[in-house]
């Protein structure tokens, strides 16, 4: 007679328990296979299966076939009849280890369920890494507290020890704190992305090399690196010249005579405008425009409005167009102005007296 998991069955030991362990192993298999089905059907995109980014099943055979033949041993180990505290160490290893294959089972779910869900809302793919390391250590915390609550250890000192301790930690790495929730922000919030070039109100302005978990780095054009805090970055007021186009919108001003001719400067200057933007890599194609902005007692004062490709391409295309121009208005043989110049000023007269 066998008492296995409080039922009495009429064989020895020797036969219920290798027959309990062989059923085990089948079990686990079964229930790792179906865990597996579900979940490749659960993290199947809407959009198909051949989605690049697809996320692939979590690995769940150790953890889940480790826990079900763990959980089997724990039934079974009563009826061994070990010697008292070699029966008490092997349970409590067993149960130690049951959590801990629980835990990573959990974990690699949890993961795998953040990752899906990056993969279908690419605003939080950017904080993917830190929101995966945050799941893993919360896990990992509480997979340590539900063992040593197994064990007999008393973790409710414990708790509170540690409780006190991240209390001082955190007034002590306040500002690096600051920096780390700050950090999290940007990624999620996306308002500056790596690679799109910004201006803070306060006159950094660069390219966004990184965003780490305290402080973001700017490529300048004249490839330094300048060096941001977090919390400074996400609380600034900034121009991001990458949003929502990378196209930069700028103008270029010349000053005609007062006599030209203004439809004819405005026929001269779309048709070197169009020229420009077909021939020029620099400068995004598009109707530019051209207006004529004041008139003055210099001259007549003309602006001419296109897109650069993006901020770094501002400098050359405003070069060649203004070159473009220039030739356009010699060959054409209309005149720039020119302001007189006045070498002296003439003493008023002054009252006779």
């Amino acid at each position: 007679m066998t008492r296995l998991a409080g039922i009495d069955i009429g064989a020895p030991p020797e036969i219920v328990v290798p027959i309990f362990l062989l059923a085990l192993l089948v079990v686990s298999a079964v229930v790792t296979r179906l865990v597996h089905s579900a979940s490749a059907r659960w993290l199947r995109s809407p959009g198909g299966a051949d989605r690049p980014d697809k996320t692939p099943p979590p690995q769940l055979g150790i953890p889940i076939g480790g826990a079900i033949l763990i959980g089997g041993l724990l039934l079974v180990l009563p009826e061994l009849a070990l010697p008292g505290r070699l029966g008490r160490w092997l349970f409590a290893a067993l149960e130690v280890t049951f959590v801990l294959a629980c835990a990573l089972g959990l974990t690699r779910i949890a993961v795998a369920a953040v990752t899906e869900y990056a993969a279908r809302n690419p605003a939080v793919r950017p904080a993917l890494g830190v929101v995966r390391g945050i799941v893993r250590i919360g896990v990992t915390v509480l997979a340590v507290i539900m063992a040593l609550e197994s064990v007999g250890v008393p973790v409710a000192p414990l708790l509170t020890t540690l409780g006190i301790g991240s209390l001082a930690v955190a007034l002590a790495l306040q500002d690096t704190l600051a920096n780390f929730f700050a950090g999290l922000h940007l990624l999620a919030d996306r308002p500056v992305r790596p690679g799109d070039y910004i201006k803070v109100h306060d006159g950094e302005e660069g390219y966004v090399e990184t965003i780490g978990w305290r402080s973001s780095r700017l490529r300048t054009t004249k490839n330094n690196i300048v060096v941001v805090p977090n919390q400074k970055l996400s609380q600034a007021i900034l121009t991001n010249f990458h949003l929502p186009v990378t196209n930069v919108t700028m103008t270029v001003g010349i000053t005609l005579a007062s006599d030209s001719d203004p439809e004819a400067v405005e026929k001269h200057f779309v048709d070197e405008l169009g020229r420009a933007a077909a021939e020029v890599e620099e400068i995004r194609g598009g109707k530019p425009v051209v207006r004529l902005a004041d008139v003055t007692d210099v001259g007549q004062v003309w602006q001419c409005t296109f897109d650069a490709r993006d901020v770094e391409a501002q400098a050359l295309a405003g070069h060649e167009v203004r070159k473009r121009l220039l030739a356009r208005l010699r060959r054409e043989k209309i005149a720039l102005a020119v302001r007189e110049k006045v070498f002296f000023q003439p003493e008023k007269n002054l009252p006779n007296g």
